[in-house]
């Protein structure tokens, strides 16, 4: 009744598998006083891997942890990296070349989805419900983009460098896409940017990303009943040509956007679909599946990116952890605990 809790915390069972990408642990109480789980077999954790188009490992970057929300620089250097840490999700920056990791943000809000700005010189990144713009190098001030008391996610900042797209929480559906000019709006009291609707249906459209010449935005959308890839014109009007056929999310342009990638919803495999762009209309070629990703792709974050030229694929997959097969189950565990 009062609400509080009582004496010290104490442990029930030991070693529960638990899957740090998706906050997931294998356990479930029931109100009989059962308890059922299952033994983890190793460390948890997640690791990052180079993929070429085959789906040859070529490379391994760093020890395993929990990462997510990864984002390969504009010049292919460095890559932007999410960790959670403690429950709380901070960036990283990693050099390649070196091998060197830099932490990136340090505050308690939780931090995610970097995106590189064309030049590579800034990242602007989601901190709680606002989009905070900040030097790469780590120097200067923050700038606050954008606040929003609804929840919001970031996606992409265009080639030309003059608008951000991000998702906001729709009120009859899961996202709506909106626009963030990057250059601030003379009209608006004090230079404020002032954001602008892309899409919004009754459905679920996120994970929006501009084509190379800013032209097209392609995305993904449960209009169908399930996610698909789909490629609209920017800022509009106009139609949308659908890219995947069987299930489809987060997807990728080449930098030449005559290739689209993206991941299969069904069993995450990692797919290229031929992209012929034309002054008003959208050509797609023959969709071809490259390899086969990994369970954790069909998680909530972004779990991959491709280079510029659509030949290596930076991929985080779960490290050799596992759970044991047998499930334990231990009734009346209350009863145990009085005694």
């Amino acid at each position: 009744k009062s609400l509080q809790t009582v004496g010290e915390e104490f442990p029930v069972a030991e070693q529960v598998y638990f899957e740090p990408f998706t906050s997931k642990a294998s356990f479930s109480v029931s109100q009989n006083g059962n308890l059922v789980y299952q033994i983890a077999m190793g460390p948890a954790g997640v690791n990052l891997h180079w993929y070429d188009r085959g789906g040859k490992r070529i490379g391994a970057i760093g020890q395993s942890a929990v990462y997510n929300d990864m984002r390969i620089s504009p010049d292919g250097r460095r890559i932007a990296v999410g960790k959670t840490q403690g429950g709380n999700d901070d960036l990283w920056l990693y050099e390649i070349s070196r091998d060197v990791w830099t932490r990136f943000t340090f505050d308690p809000a939780l931090d995610q989805r970097p995106v590189w700005s064309p030049d590579g010189t800034k990242i602007v990144f989601r901190s709680e419900n606002t989009l905070i713009q900040r030097a790469a190098s780590g120097a200067g001030s923050d700038e606050l983009l954008l606040e929003s008391n609804v929840n919001i996610s970031l996606f992409d900042w265009s080639r030309d460098g003059k608008f951000l797209a991000y998702g906001a929480a729709g009120y009859k559906n899961g996202n709506d896409i909106w626009i963030l000019p990057m250059n601030p709006d003379p009209k608006e009291a004090s230079g404020k940017r002032k954001p602008f609707i892309f899409l919004k249906t009754d459905f679920s459209e996120t994970r929006a990303t501009f084509s190379p010449d800013g032209r097209w935005i392609a995305y993904q959308s449960d209009e169908s009943g399930r996610n698909e890839v789909y490629i609209r014109p920017f800022p509009g009007p106009g139609g949308k040509w659908q890219v995947s056929t069987n299930g489809g999310s987060r997807p990728r342009w080449r930098s030449d956007g005559k290739e689209l990638f993206f991941i299969g919803l069904l069993d995450s495999r990692v797919m290229a679909a031929e992209i012929k762009l034309g002054s008003s209309s959208v050509e797609v070629g023959s969709v071809n599946a490259l390899f086969q990703g990994y369970p954790l792709l069909s998680g909530g974050r972004d779990g991959y990116d491709v280079t510029g030229d659509g030949q290596r694929f930076l991929i985080s997959s779960q490290s050799g952890a596992g759970h044991s097969s047998p499930v334990t189950l231990v009734v009346n565990w209350v009863g145990e605990i009085k005694k």
